[in-house]
């Protein structure tokens, strides 16, 4: 990916449509077109802005797919790559929900015709029942393909999670001293506060994980014991500090 200096270095100076000043990212301030770098789609390749989406939280203004708002700090290359397996498992949804759509229809069609055939016609009763079975493979195919729809968009949804996660640990990393409140995450992904402080949680848990050596052990677990034998030893603790008190007198 691009450094975020060389990104900023690539982008003019004013816009070249209205002539406006451009903020921080290469935004025009006035009519909202974008130069530079960082707001190139890592899908479609085009430099276009983001737009919020129901189900993809944001979209390229360009190609429609998953994107993350810009920021400070480029895109990561594993980020690109799972918001190109969200933009694959999109399309494949829309597909299979296309085609359970137009097995419904075919089906519907094909009942109400041999309906009427069948009506108007007098076939042996296994004729019918052939007949009347052939109509409803249509049925068949569309619940199949909903099916399909539905785990492409559940595949849709965990890629999509995972990028988000990556984007927030990217720019809460970037952030000064390290440390990023939910309000400032918030503002630089352009998403609810409620959502920032969930990502932060996610990215504190993750750093917890990956690091258990550097946290001191607090408690050790053991097995639980007789109420005798806890009675037992705690009376030996006591006459052995008993004893060592008693030697280290004068």
């Amino acid at each position: 990916m691009i450094p975020t200096d060389a990104a900023l270095a690539t982008r003019p100076e004013a816009c070249s449509a209205c002539n406006a000043p451009l903020d921080a990212l290469g935004r025009c301030t006035k009519c909202g077109a974008v130069f530079g770098e960082a707001y190139r789609c890592p899908l479609c390749h085009a430099l276009s802005d983001v737009e919020p989406s129901t189900t993809l939280y944001y979209r390229c203004r360009t190609c429609g797919g998953p994107r993350i708002p810009p920021t400070e700090s480029p895109v990561s290359e594993a980020e690109a790559v799972l918001l190109r397996s969200a933009r694959s498992e999109q399309l494949r949804a829309g597909a299979f929900q296309a085609g359970s759509g137009f097995a419904v229809a075919s089906g519907v069609l094909s009942l109400v015709i041999t309906s009427v055939v069948l009506m108007v016609t007098t076939p042996a009763p296994f004729a019918k029942f052939a007949a009347l079975l052939a109509s409803l493979i249509p049925f068949a195919l569309s619940l199949f393909a909903w099916r399909r729809a539905k785990s492409h968009r559940t595949a849709l949804r965990s890629a999509l999670q995972q990028a988000w996660f990556l984007a927030a640990s990217r720019v809460a990393a970037s952030a000064e001293g390290g440390q990023m409140s939910a309000e400032a995450l918030a503002k630089a992904l352009k998403i609810e506060q409620t959502r920032a402080e969930l990502l932060l949680a996610e990215v504190s848990l993750q750093d917890f994980v990956q690091a258990p050596a550097e946290l001191a052990a607090r408690m050790r677990v053991t097995e639980l014991a007789e109420p005798g034998e806890l009675t037992t030893a705690a009376q030996a603790t006591e006459a052995d500090a008993a004893a060592n008190v008693s030697t280290r007198k004068p």
